[in-house]
Parts: structure tokens; sequence; C-alpha cells
């Protein structure tokens, strides 16, 4: 008998079909349809209506699944959902592949994407691009390697420019002819983003003078016009989030009226994908802003400051992550202090997903399905020493354009930045509370039994006073002239939302805080130190460092214990402080030369909190003179993204009004490596 395709189990054709697809690295998975022309009966096991789970396997060999399983839960992911994902990604990646070959041709170019000159409107949809935005967006973000390829293969580099060239310049030069700000969407959100994921050191280095000038001009209104585009995922100026209180309509593209106010109201950002992974997902759009400005200091940051023209002796010595898969981290030169994206570890990527995902409506308690993520702060993250460059327009432009400039872009350009280095080493305390159980009595006791009795459960304020390091206070409170608190909960929002008249005092692991109106009695907030081997580092005791895993916090960072029997008052959670920042300005290092001033010289302090709801990084930063003067003081209000880079905008404390923009800049730190 003739050996035939039938004869063969059809467990091994199955295998036979996913190894050819294993083999072409890149592209559609063709092989699979000339297999499939073989004979009826293996195109009746292949098919896709009557194997899903074949094509499941396919979906797991050409695309990463590793973010994926950690980012949603496991309903999204069943055989079924990953074949009709890998049917989708493949149409649409096939479709941004044709656009970018068609486009190579100039004319077509135009009447795809439409003119500047004549404000044409292209045949290339807004919806096609969208959807072409978002999918480059969500491979790019879960790549671990393979997602690049495919996206490669699509000439998505190609698309990129593209979209620079046709939208992001069109915009642009329009805004330049009427003086206005440049308008923006939710596509042109995404797009700026993937812009920013796919650069690369190298592509700075090499670019002309006039393509730098013209990017500059291109990014310049988007990470500096703070009071024209969203940055924060709800107003700065609220200190707990949700606030079910506040009763509104979400209204899409809602603005404020006016050159400088801002909506002080939470609202409503959520948008829908219709199809991923088998089921609408609803997220938030990422801010335009976030990526305008990292992509602004990435080039700004091109040549070491104070040496403009300094260039690497060897630019072949400079690693091309695009090409070495191998790469985690891509090349970031050493006086830089921002990190360039990743295509390669989708960790990197983890908290931005799932703030998008979590932190879209600050007005709704969302109730997790089992499974399903939330966006939460890993305690210890700011512990270390940061530096980076905080940058300002010029003073007399913030003034034109509050007064009502006709023209606020060409007011924006008027005058040149001035960049201000500085360097931050900060500590992390947190709340007794967030330590749960057998943990929290473990730690308890140590105290107890080293320095006397313990400073969170003690009724007196005399607790570790024989032990306590005495320190300087830090004045908490704000300067006499400001307005009373205007937050429900009496935090002070130019005050790092500390509350009037706080105190603090350094002890032996920590840091009581004394609140007014809580008769004198301090609250210990434990020091939480940094992260050894996924825990973190809390005390010591005889056996050695008291450790928390990282398994054993839950949603919101806190640590659970099934033992655990206490049930704190809502009224508790409500008003207290979960986590404090501290620190000084410390001496620069690599990224500085000793010449250039700084506004926060050596002596200078920042304190605040984070907003556990999304991350928001909230502090107050005082100069060295004004603590003694009771000069100004300033406002760092950020958030730490994706690759480790804690962006944000500082603002000064003069205007008190927060539903109205004061003076304000940008910032971008990273840690020092320890």
């Amino acid at each position: 008998m003739q050996p035939t395709l039938n004869t063969i189990p059809f467990e091994v054709l199955q295998q036979i079909a996913i190894k050819t697809v294993d083999n072409d690295h890149s592209g559609p998975p063709n092989c699979i349809y000339a297999l499939l022309l073989t004979c009826r009966s293996l195109n009746d096991s292949l098919s896709f209506d009557t194997n899903p789970l074949f094509y499941a396997y396919v979906f797991d060999v050409q695309f990463d699944t590793a973010a994926l399983r950690r980012r949603y839960p496991p309903g999204r992911l069943t055989p079924t959902h990953r074949a009709h994902e890998l049917r989708r990604r493949w149409t649409l990646l096939k479709e941004i592949r044709s656009v970018t070959i068609l486009s190579a041709d100039v004319d077509l170019g135009i009447q795809m994407w439409g003119t500047a000159a004549t404000n044409m409107a292209g045949t290339y949809t807004y919806q096609e691009k969208l959807s072409h935005a978002w999918l480059a967006y969500m491979l790019i973000t879960e790549s671990d390697g393979p997602n690049w390829r495919q996206l490669e293969w699509a000439r998505i580099i190609e698309w990129i420019r593209l979209f620079m060239f046709y939208d992001i310049d069109k915009v642009s030069l329009q805004a330049q002819m009427t003086g206005s700000l440049p308008p923006t969407d939710e596509f042109r959100s995404v797009g700026m983003w993937l812009w920013w994921l796919s650069l690369r050191y190298e592509d700075i280095v090499r670019e002309s003078l006039p393509a730098h000038s013209a990017v500059n001009r291109m990014l310049r209104p988007f990470a500096f016009a703070s009071w024209r585009y969203s940055f924060f995922y709800a107003p700065w100026s609220a200190s707990r989030l949700p606030d079910t209180d506040s009763v509104i309509n979400h209204v899409p593209g809602h603005t404020v009226d006016g050159p400088m106010f801002v909506d002080p109201i939470p609202r409503d950002r959520t948008i829908t994908l219709p199809s991923y992974l088998g089921s609408p997902l609803q997220i938030s759009p990422p801010h335009i802003c976030h990526a305008a400005i990292q992509l602004f200091f990435t080039r700004m940051q091109r040549y070491p400051l104070g040496q403009m023209k300094c260039q690497p002796k060897d630019i072949q010595m400079l690693r091309e992550a695009r090409r070495e898969f191998g790469e985690l981290h891509p090349y970031t030169p050493q006086h830089s202090t921002i990190n360039y994206p990743t295509l390669v570890d989708s960790r990197d990527y983890d908290d931005d997903i799932l703030r998008m995902v979590s932190c879209r409506d600050p007005t709704v308690v969302r109730t997790l399905s089992p499974g399903e993520p939330k966006y939460k702060y890993v305690p210890g993250t700011f512990v270390g020493e940061w530096e980076g460059r905080f940058v300002n327009y010029g003073m007399m432009a913030m003034q034109d354009i509050g007064a009502g400039h006709p023209e606020p872009l060409h007011a924006l350009e008027a005058e040149p930045l001035s960049q201000d280095p500085q360097a931050w080493g900060i500590r992390e305390f947190h709340h007794p509370s967030t330590l749960r159980g057998s943990l929290k009595r473990q730690y308890l006791r140590f105290l107890r039994e080293e320095y006397g009795p313990n400073p969170a459960t003690t009724s007196t304020s005399t607790s570790l006073s024989s032990q306590r390091q005495q320190q300087q206070a830090v004045p908490w409170s704000p300067p006499s002239h400001r307005r009373p608190p205007v937050h429900k909960r009496s935090r002070d929002v130019f005050n790092g939302f500390f509350p009037f008249g706080l105190k603090r005092d350094h002890v032996v692991g920590g840091v009581e805080v004394t609140e007014p109106g809580s008769n004198n009695v301090p609250v210990f907030y434990v020091e939480v130190k940094k992260w050894i081997d996924g825990r973190c580092w809390i005390g010591r005791d005889d056996m050695g460092p008291i450790l928390m895993d990282e398994e054993a916090m839950d949603i919101d960072g806190v640590v659970v214990d099934e033992d655990e029997d206490e049930v704190e008052d809502e009224a508790t959670l409500d008003e207290r402080l979960d986590i404090i920042l501290e620190g000084e300005a410390i001496g620069r290092k690599r990224a500085f030369p000793y010449d250039v001033s700084s506004l926060m010289e050596l002596g200078s302090v920042i304190y605040g909190t984070i907003r556990k709801w999304d991350g928001l990084v909230h502090l107050h930063a005082l100069p060295e003179d004004a603590i003694v003067a009771g000069t100004p003081s300033w406002l760092y209000r950020g958030y730490l993204t994706s690759n480790r880079n804690w962006i944000g905008r500082t603002r000064d404390t003069w205007t008190t009004d927060f539903s109205r923009e004061g003076y304000e800049g940008v910032f971008v730190m990273t840690k020092r490596e320890e």
C-alpha cells in the first residue's frame, strides 16, 4: 500500500505545520495555506473553523504571550480568542505594509494621507489609521522580540515616518500659519507614542541640523503647553481617588475656555478598542505630552550639557537594538538622564498598560473580575538617587499667554528655554496599615525588643525619644500668605498634600508623623529601603534583614495575611497619608559639569506623597534659600513611566488657584545605578 498523508497521524501533521510557521520568523503564516491545499482531509483537520486550537498554537509561535498572561485574565486567552486575534493582527499588519509601500510614491502618499497646504483629507481614513496605530502600540508594549519582528515585516518604521511627515508636521505647519497650538486627538496621541517607542540613540546622533530643528518645532508645543494638553489621568489637585462624589457627564475632548485654565473635575477618559483578544477592551489613550517630553529631552541630551558638539568617536560602537534582539537594554549614552525604550522586554511597559486599563475613570470604583490585574505601586520604587534636567520656557511668554496672546504658539517659541540640572536622594516611608498580620507583628516585636515602646501603638508622644535621631525639622507648613485649604480632606495641594501643621521626627526605622488634631499622638511610618531579590527590605533583626514578599501584597500594594482580622474604618483610610517621600539635593555625578548652577543646590529639600490610584508623584521642593527666607518654592508632579523614566511638570507656588496654570516647566529624571 502506497503511503499517503492520510496515513500520517494528525498530531504529527499538526506539529509539521507548526514547525513550518516557526521556520518563517516574520510574515504571515502563508506556508499553512500551501499545506492545506495538499489534500481534503488535511484541509478539514487544520481549517480555521474546525481547529482553532491549532491557530492558537500558531499565535503563540508568531507573537509574544508573556505580557498577555501578566496583564489580562485567563478568560481573554482562550484558544478561540487567540485564533481570532491571529487573524485580526495579520489583516491589519498586511494593511500597514500595503499603506507603507503605496506611500513610497509621493503622489499616492499625498492622495492617501492628505496635504497641509490644501487641508485636503486623504483616502486613508481616520478609523483605519487609528486601528493600525493601536495595533502597533499594543504589539510594541507586549514585545519580547517576536512582536517586533512582525512589525518590521509590516515596515512600521516607515509607517511612523509617514505619520510624522503627513500628520504631526501637517498640523505643526498649520499651527505656524495661525499662531495657534496644534490640535490633538486619539490617533495623534498613539502615533506620538509609536514615534517614541521606536526611537534609538543612533537615530538622534545621525539627525541632520535641519531635521533636528524641524523635529523640535513639532515637539515643543506638545511638551510645554501644559494648559492645552492633558498630562494627568485625573486632576493633580485630587489627593485620593476614585472620587465618587463628583457628579459629571463625560464629554470627549472636553477643554476649559480661557488661555491658562485647566479642568479641576475628574472625568472619564475611557475609549473602547472594538476587538482585542476576542472581546472589546476598555482603555484610556496614552498622553501625547508624555511621549513628546521624552522625545524632546532625547534631542536636548544628544550631547553632554556644555559640550554641544561632542559626538561619539565611532558611531559603529553604538549598539543597534533593532538588529540584536538579545539586547535587553538599548544603548543610552553616559551623559543622558533619560532611558531609551526597549523592544525586547515587555515588563518595562506593564505599569503603563495596567494604568491605562485601571485608571481610565477616576469617578468609579471598579470591581475586578477573577484574575484581572490592576495597577499597583510597588513599595521602594523611589528609594535611591535620582538626577535629571528641568526645563522652563521664558517668564515673559507665560505672562503673554496668560494675558490672552492671540498667537500662543508664537509666544511659546519667542523665548529660549532654560535648563536646570538637579539631583535628589529620596527616601520612602509607609503607613503602618500597609503591614499586615504576621509581618506586622514581626516588625513591631523587633522594634520593641531593640528600641523600647512601639511607636505605632503608643498613646504618648514620647515614644522612641531616647533613640530619636535629632535632625533639623523641615518646615512642612506652607507660607502664611497662602489661601485656606480647598480640598475636602484638608490636604494642602501646594504642600505635597500634607496637612497644615504636620510635623515629623526621624526615629530608628522610620519617621514619626504628627498631624494636627491628633492630640499630639504621632503615627510611626516604616522606612522602606530597597528591593532585595524581589523582596522589600524594611529592617533588620538578629537573623538578618526583614523582608516583605512582593507576592504578599494585594492590588493596592499593602501586605495581606490570611490570619488578618483587622478591618480599618473607611474614614481612617480616607484621611491618612499612605506613602511619604522625602529627600534632599545631592551632588551631581555623571550628567552635568559642576560649573553648571542649579536652582536646587545642596541643602534644598523635597517632600510629598504618591497617589496610589495612578502612581502620581506629588512633591513640594524648597530651594535652600526658601527654607531660610520663605521665598517661593516649586511643585513637582509626574509619573514613573516605561523604561523607568520619571517625567513630570514643575509649577510655581505663587498661583494658588489650582484650576489655573501657573509658571510651569517639564523634567525627566532617572535613577542612578546602584
